[in-house]
């Protein structure tokens, strides 16, 4: 489609063949050759091998408007830029990035991409995730801003409703179009906004989502925003977009349900497996399932009598680490005779296995996470339907319903709360005067047993 060569400047349009799977989809670059080394730039665009043969050999309705936005950024951005630098003798790749950011010409696809890549590079997958859902998401907008008919409109926003939660699959959506920043007004935040609640998206996952293109657009790795500050769409004056607030979601079991959990009677090992999972986690501090699945036998420290920890999400380069101490109850050790590695020599409990804790084996910890925690929830949701408890369970109900009976039942001091389960205190002068001891930590966590229940495992 675009073939242009200027003083030894080539520009093309390719499809960048990944994993060595031409059929499947792959994304379409600008490619940028000089003197034999080539840069890439990403369109925001993915066809597999027959759509792609379509794009570039028929002239399809559907692919209109991705043709006149590829050709107008070719004419008023990137050829112009390539036309300035060649005919001054100064190309390079490097001066050809300077003056394109400084344009800000780069798309809001080409950005998420290179942030998603570095998130990536950086084994920082969840947030990687966020920002891919992100761009997703506001794709999904862009793409209903184009339909006209009334009824396509309304078609569209079920089909999102529908499918919001596939990532993957056939009902997956994967919309392919392109946006710019000059198109980031409040005016397009608002009519985005207004989109993904009739989508049925809630407002903390709007605000997550805002939060995220806001953090894009202030660009904090480069040199400058994409956005100049004249025309930066947030804020709280008149004419800015306000993101909104998420309430939050009561998540909290009380501390009887909690002990009606633990004592599930079945023989189904599955469920066995998620009750206890779900005890030994509220007995742990409340931490959360990706703890609990990095925990190994060397975080137990014998003299203290505790499992000694960091929170994965807390872990920051450069920063002073931060440890949680969680007493071993009787219920914990017995979970762990029940269904952890009986080698102890690795991980406690046999989700890992298999896969050292090392920064290159991250994708695929996150990956196996996530793949053994959708049982356990699932598990969970039919264990409160036997026991009438709230549908909605999952393992992040362990973390608030600690945190919540310490705070609101047993009245313990919120500054000792937040170092029980790994919450900052940076920010409070008085926290540095509260030293506990393991016999103080242990006085509190005993205090979350059932007095009715005789453990079999002695303190």
């Amino acid at each position: 489609m675009i073939d242009y060569t200027f003083h030894g400047v080539k520009v093309a349009l390719i499809r960048k063949i990944k994993n060595r799977d031409s059929e499947s989809e792959n994304p379409i670059y600008w490619r940028i050759t000089y003197q034999r080394k080539q840069a890439y730039y990403f369109t925001g665009l993915k066809f597999d091998e027959k759509e792609w043969d379509d794009f570039l050999n028929r002239k399809m309705q559907k692919h209109r408007k991705f043709k006149e936005t590829l050709q107008s950024f070719f004419e008023i951005t990137l050829r112009p830029v390539i036309d300035e630098l060649a005919v001054n003798n100064s190309f390079s790749f490097e001066a050809l990035d300077a003056l394109l950011n400084n344009r800000t010409t780069v798309s809001v696809n080409e950005a998420f991409e290179k942030k998603i890549e570095s998130l990536e590079m950086e084994y920082s997958i969840g947030n990687a995730s966020i920002y891919r859902t992100t761009q997703n998401a506001l794709k999904r907008f862009k793409y209903y801003q184009t339909l006209r008919n009334r009824k396509e409109k309304e078609e569209f926003i079920q089909l999102c409703t529908k499918n919001k939660y596939k990532s993957k699959g056939k009902n997956k959506l994967d919309i392919q179009i392109n946006i710019q920043f000059e198109e980031l007004t409040p005016g397009f935040f608002n009519e985005c906004e207004t989109f993904w609640r009739e989508t049925g998206i809630t407002d903390s996952t709007i605000g997550l989502y805002m939060r995220t293109i806001r953090a894009l657009i202030n660009n904090k790795e480069g040199e400058t925003p994409y956005i100049s500050e004249k025309h930066y769409p947030f804020g709280t004056k008149r004419g800015k977009y306000i993101i909104p607030e998420g309430g939050r979601r009561e998540t909290a079991l009380s501390i009887e349900d909690i002990w009606r959990i633990e004592d599930f009677e079945t023989d189904h090992p599955q469920l066995l497996l998620a009750k206890d999972i779900f005890a030994f986690m509220f007995y742990c501090n409340g931490l959360n399932f990706g703890d609990l699945c990095r925990l190994r036998y060397e975080n137990i420290d014998a003299p203290s009598g505790e499992i000694v920890f960091q929170r994965k999400k807390t872990l920051r380069k450069g920063e002073k680490p931060t440890f949680i101490y969680a007493p071993m109850l009787p219920p914990m050790v017995e979970i762990i005779n029940r269904q952890g590695n009986k080698e102890q020599d690795g991980y406690i409990f046999p989700f890992l296995n298999g896969i050292e804790p090392t920064i290159q084996n991250e994708r695929n910890i996150k990956r196996q996470i996530n793949f053994a925690l959708e049982p356990i929830n699932s598990s969970l949701k039919q264990i409160a339907t036997t026991l009438q408890l709230d549908p909605n369970i999952s393992t992040s109900y362990t973390r608030n319903s600690y945190i919540s009976h310490l705070v609101s039942e047993m009245f313990v001091n919120p500054i000792i709360v937040r170092k029980m389960v790994g919450h900052s205190t940076k920010k409070d002068v008085t926290a540095g005067y509260v030293n506990l001891t393991a016999k103080k930590r242990l006085e509190i966590n005993l205090k979350l047993l059932n007095p009715e229940k005789r453990y079999a495992t002695i303190n």
